[in-house]
């Protein structure tokens, strides 16, 4: 299985055609090299774009169930409606220290207490970095059900399993299988 992937924030009516048109060239080349892999696009899209370029927002999702239904593009497409805020995140900065010279590759010890607060800092500013960052929530109720996240992985799990021997994916196989015989 493999997934591309493309986002997209801003100026939608001067960048939809260019995403639209890498997309189809990415899936040529993966059909290509892989032509026995279950091909996926899964675009990431501002949800602005719906109050912004309703016309635009309406051409894209066209053109993005479009990739997916061609028989040399993609076998299925996905598209992820992301809601959030414009406002820019403060992102704290550490200054490294500067290198004793090259370090041998492989795993090093940590042999000095200040090494601890060190690599304790490295985890607090990741953790600052992600506080930081804009709150996130998809949109589903706004997102054309050929396009759909869930039919998205439905798709493509259900291509891998047809296409691959029974003894392959066993644990997916029987997970699949409680599913469909619950409805």
């Amino acid at each position: 299985m493999l997934i591309s992937t493309k986002r997209m924030d801003s100026s939608y009516g001067k960048n939809a055609p260019n995403r639209i048109e890498e997309s189809y060239g990415d899936a040529k080349n993966l059909r290509l090299r892989h032509p026995l892999a279950a091909l996926g696009f899964l675009f990431g899209l501002r949800s602005d774009i719906l109050d912004k370029e309703p016309k635009t927002a309406e051409w894209l999702f066209d053109l993005l169930a479009k990739l997916g239904r061609e028989d040399d593009a993609y076998h299925s497409t996905c598209l992820v409606l992301m809601d959030y805020s414009s406002d820019t995140a403060r992102l704290a900065t550490v200054e490294e220290e500067p290198s004793e010279g090259i370090l041998e590759p492989g795993p090093q010890p940590i042999t000095d207490p200040a090494d601890d607060a060190i690599a304790h800092l490295a985890v607090s500013t990741v953790q600052s970095i992600v506080n930081a960052l804009p709150k996130v929530s998809i949109l589903e109720n706004h997102t054309p059900d050929d396009v759909s996240p869930a039919r998205f992985l439905t798709s493509l799990v259900t291509r891998v399993l047809a296409a691959t021997p029974v003894n392959m994916h066993e644990e997916a196989r029987r997970r699949r299988g409680s599913v469909l015989a619950k409805k």
